[in-house]
């Protein structure tokens, strides 16, 4: 009966090659990896389909070639996006050679912006430490675990966009988010979210298939322990943090200044905060160390004239140098990041996760013991970026004084060079009245019994007058410069 109905659709006939089109679409999808390789667009095996003309049953004919372009192979999405941008961006671009850097820039931002939530399908690690003046907090949640961006977000109360840069291995720009139930806090390695009753620390390395500690010790085996190892510093903050929490779990919560808080989100931003302010400070005292020793070096080597170790303090006060600059700019962007929340009455207010949860939110104006935690920490690291910038200043001022020591020393080596070069062309007019009496031709002057004594003596003076008239013109020169 139903065949009756679509009289009008044009019957093909019935040929082995539908089923085994419809089976090759199945391979495509599902091929393995080696025949992927072979075959690395499922496009590639269009030819091979032979859609029919049409299909008995009442079924409209189906168009297998945009049907199986429609279709993207699961997990391959990214891929997939990823190759159709540098299709637009490279199609011009001969095979073999590198499109160039403008172009490459553009697909590697589409590829990140495309990507769902920046990663929002993998798993972060996580550790919780509750409020253990909480009976209820000891029992109702994991210690660790694993997390999705997604969850988080749904979990806490944040939006997917505070979360855009959380998973991310760089350090980025630290930054502290409140939100009505939760607060977000990003300083440096450290990425955590903070509750009434328990923080949760994020471990970003174990996201991206690292151990830190393991860097750490590999690190140090190699050899490379020094304080300019960024294996050993990179994930410092978390650590310290780490630290912190378990002490303050087993003695009962304290803050890192010994006083006791009623409030648990405010002792977990100070345990944030003096986390990173202790590993700023230390860093600065251990490279301070070694500026003292490279400057002293530097010092002994410049009075003492040894070229080759003022040499090599200056790369190592370079190294230095650039390592507090790192310091500098951390301490900068916490103070900057103080500034902000100190400006902000409103997020102040809402720190009072406790409080608020009590059913008490605090008003606009009533946030004393925040402003208090952020002015404290404010100036502590005020106080750390003004000490790496005096130091700074110091070693660029030692830079400049050995600068001008090699200068000196590079000129009175030119100036030995210039009376070098004019001795050498007086000496040249003197070779060549002898090369002109050294030709085997007759000069008139065999016989004369005071030729020999006349030309030596015109060569001498000769010699001597063009080197005086050399030097004087060198001096001249010095002397116009030095009064310039």
């Amino acid at each position: 009966m139903r065949g009756k109905k679509h009289n009008s659709v044009p019957q093909a006939p019935q040929r082995p090659a539908t089923e085994v089109s419809l089976n090759t679409m199945f391979l495509c999808r599902n091929q393995p990896k080696g025949l992927r390789k072979i075959f690395p667009k499922c496009m590639s095996w269009t030819p091979l389909v032979s859609p029919p003309g049409g299909v008995t049953g009442g079924v409209a004919p189906i168009n297998f070639a945009s049907t199986q372009s429609r279709r993207t192979c699961s997990g391959r999405r990214h891929q997939r996006t990823t190759e159709r941008s540098q299709s637009i961006h490279t199609a011009g671009t001969a095979p073999g050679l590198k499109p160039p850097y403008s172009e490459r820039v553009v697909d590697l931002a589409v590829a990140f912006s495309q990507r769902p939530l920046n990663g929002g399908g993998t798993a972060m690690h996580y550790t919780d430490y509750p409020d253990v003046r909480r009976e209820q907090s000891r029992t109702d949640r994991p210690e660790v675990g694993a997390m999705t961006k997604l969850a988080i977000a749904d979990a806490y109360g944040l939006s997917r966009r505070d979360l855009r840069v959380f998973d991310q291995p760089s350090a980025g720009a630290p930054h502290i988010l409140v939100r009505p139930s939760s607060i977000l806090v990003h300083l440096f390695d450290l990425r955590a979210v903070v509750r009434y009753d328990h923080v949760r620390l994020f471990h970003i390395t174990q996201a991206h298939g690292q151990e830190p500690v393991a860097e750490t010790e590999r690190a140090r085996a190699s050899g490379n322990d020094n304080g300019d190892a960024k294996s050993d510093s990179d994930h410092c903050v978390s650590r310290v943090f780490t630290h912190i929490m378990k002490e303050g779990t087993r003695n009962g919560h304290h803050q890192p200044g010994g006083m006791e808080t009623t409030h648990y989100e405010l002792y977990a931003l100070d345990v944030a905060l003096s986390s990173v302010t202790s590993v700023l400070e230390a860093e600065y005292l251990l490279t301070q160390r070694k500026v003292s020793e490279a400057l002293q070096m530097t010092d002994a080597s410049t009075l003492s004239g040894e070229e080759s170790t003022m040499h090599s303090g200056l790369r190592t006060t370079l190294e230095l140098k650039r390592k507090l600059t790192s310091i500098e700019q951390r301490a900068r962007q916490i103070q900057s990041m103080s500034r902000e929340i100190l400006n902000e009455d409103e997020d102040m207010a809402s720190m009072y996760l406790t409080d608020k949860h009590a059913g008490k939110p605090h008003a606009v104006h009533d946030h004393q013991s925040v402003e208090y935690l952020f002015e404290a920490y404010f100036k502590a690291s005020d106080t750390i970026a003004g000490q790496a910038a005096s130091l700074i200043s110091r070693i660029r001022r030692t830079e400049e004084t050995v600068q001008y020591t090699l200068s000196v020393r590079r000129n009175q080596i030119m100036v030995l060079e210039a009376r070098l070069e004019i001795l050498m062309l007086a000496l040249a007019g003197a070779t060549l009245v002898a090369g002109w009496y050294g030709m085997n031709l007759v000069n008139y002057s065999e016989k004369s019994p005071h030729a020999f004594s006349v030309v030596v003596l015109v060569s001498c003076v000769a010699v001597l007058v063009s080197s005086g008239w050399g030097m004087r013109r060198l001096w001249r020169i010095r002397t116009a410069q030095l009064r310039t």
